[in-house]
């Protein structure tokens, strides 16, 4: 079951939102924020640092690729509403969290297949 952004954005402002639900809205948070088309830049970015170094959604984890033009504020004041969220509804058993690759390593690109920026590894 895919639930949008702003789906997750209405459960939450209602109260209903579960950990499950917070949980693929921070995917589809960044997923909506890494989209690209051919030509488009990607950046690497803090997932962790932008959301708040105490939240427990996964995709907030580690280092992420989002599209160069993403409007990065508004993301940020997305993901800390959702991160806050779990904050409140996630459990113990329910938080996840990441040993991450060294950034330094990865570098971000536009996969077109995928519409996606991924990071991949970077070659020597």
């Amino acid at each position: 079951m895919v639930i949008s952004c702003m789906a997750v954005l209405a459960l939450w402002l209602s109260g209903c939102a579960n950990c499950e639900q917070l949980q693929e809205g921070a995917e589809a948070l960044v997923s909506h924020y890494g989209r690209c088309r051919a030509g488009d830049t990607c950046q690497t970015v803090d997932l962790l640092s932008v959301a708040g170094g105490l939240n427990c959604l996964g995709a907030f984890q580690c280092f992420g690729a989002v599209n160069a033009d993403a409007n990065l504020t508004e993301f940020q004041l997305r993901a800390r509403r959702l991160a806050q969220q779990a904050s409140y509804v996630c459990q113990p058993g329910e938080c996840v969290t990441a040993s991450c690759a060294d950034p330094r390593e990865l570098e971000p690109v536009c996969d077109t297949e995928l519409g996606q920026c991924v990071l991949v590894p970077r070659q020597p």
